[in-house]
């Protein structure tokens, strides 16, 4: 059930009441994380800071072991209805063009969804919302952005403010920030957000240029090198998304300006006509959260852990943080499991976010970005020894669809 608000008396009323557990953030990790709970059972609360779910264009790809956890929530039969299902991917040079294809159909034996689904993360956060305004156990509370949790050891009180600026405060047995790379929660805690930030930024844009015209044999997926401006190509339902590498001397406004956003996408294509939808610009980083558990206070997604979008892992391996802490928190609170069980949760995300996240989206990034003409031409030759090898081929996609990184993380066990 949803709450767009409550009065006065009605939340104090509910503050005398203990939540099993209450979600910071209601965003696509927040509501996996709390459809997966009361999925098994478990009461959640989610407060989301926003007057509403967000429809910004961000994340866009959704991997084969991501799908094959969503099946429980059933809400994956109405995310290929309404995606595009990508079974190729592309690297290519913005000069020589094609390097290197990968057809992710060679991974028919490893998962029933040999593909990558493009699909507008919003639209995902909307369906699982749906789903949790008809679940009894689920409760949505818009307009409430939690500014601090703090643990006593037997319940953590959280304190949030409404829109109007009136302070509300809410307990918990447990408290999940999945409150983004911001993290309210995290800070708080004062747990440190360790890593570093690349070099280099991003411009994402949505444009109605139809990119296929004039590169007819790309993908719905395709990483562009180039020494000086990178890119990435991105097909989802409605438009093409485009990921340009911005120089450190270009300025914000000059950025977003309307023309200078046409005459980029320009050089892509000589297409007229076309409209850009939406753009924004942002720093790259590469972060993972010291601990992702607080005694009972515990992290997910953007909030334990950020990375470079180069791959499309971030969502991802926030999806997986999701699932597998649900597993484990349910056991705690419905199976007697010893409140241990939550720091193996804490261990093995934080291992694979180091290990392979880190690692994945870090090699991705560096070579789409390399400069020195003797390292692109060894990585240029590397892809395509891969992509013309089955066994290669197969490794190397097992990695980038997350495949074998579920796989060492044993989600849930």
């Amino acid at each position: 059930m949803s709450e767009r608000g409550m009065s006065e008396r009605g939340m104090s009323e509910r503050n005398t009441d203990v939540d099993e557990v209450i979600v910071a953030g209601g965003g696509p990790t927040g509501l996996t994380v709390a459809a997966a709970l009361a999925h098994r059972g478990v009461p959640v609360t989610v407060l989301e800071a926003a007057p509403a779910l967000s429809t910004e264009w961000r994340a866009s790809t959704f991997h084969p072991p991501t799908l094959e956890l969503l099946k429980e929530l059933d809400v994956v039969d109405e995310m290929v209805s309404r995606g595009l299902v990508a079974d190729k991917y592309q690297i290519r040079d913005r000069v020589d063009g094609l390097i290197a294809e990968f057809d992710l159909s060679v991974l028919a034996e490893d998962t029933e969804f040999p593909f990558r689904l493009q699909l507008e993360q919003y639209k995902f956060a909307e369906m699982l919302a749906e789903r949790m305004e008809r679940h009894p156990l689920c409760t949505i509370h818009y307009g409430h952005s939690v500014e601090s949790v703090e643990d006593d050891g037997d319940v953590v009180t959280v304190t949030a403010r409404l829109a109007d600026g009136t302070p509300v405060t809410r307990r918990a047995r447990y408290v999940i920030g999945a409150d983004g790379a911001r993290s309210a929660v995290r800070k708080s805690l004062r747990i440190p957000f360790s890593g570093h930030t690349y070099p280099v930024r991003f411009l994402i844009l949505s444009t109605t240029s139809d990119f296929a015209k004039v590169m007819p044999d790309i993908c719905y997926v395709n990483y562009i090198w180039d020494p000086v401006e990178p890119m990435m190509l991105l097909r989802i339902p409605d438009v093409w998304r485009v990921l340009f590498s911005i120089g450190p001397d270009e300025q914000e406004g000059d950025l977003l300006e309307p023309e200078s956003l046409r005459r980029r996408v320009a050089q892509v294509t000589p297409e007229r006509g076309f409209d850009v939808l939406s753009a924004q610009y942002y720093s790259v980083h590469q972060r993972v959260a010291d601990t992702f558990r607080s005694g009972r206070v515990l992290l997910i997604g953007d909030a334990a852990h950020v990375n470079s979008p180069v791959g499309g892992l971030g969502l991802n391996s926030g999806v997986h943080d999701a699932f597998d802490l649900a597993i484990r928190l349910a056991r705690h609170l419905r199976d007697g499991a010893a409140p241990e069980i939550l720091d193996e949760y804490a261990s093995r995300r934080r291992e694979i976010a180091l290990e392979f996240v880190r690692r994945v989206t870090h090699r991705n990034t560096t070579m789409m970005i390399e400069q020195q003409a003797e390292a692109r031409e060894k990585n240029r030759r590397e892809m395509r020894a891969i992509a013309e090898s089955p066994e290669r081929q197969r490794e190397w996609l097992l990695e980038s669809s997350m495949i074998s990184g579920v796989r060492m993380a044993s989600i849930g066990h």
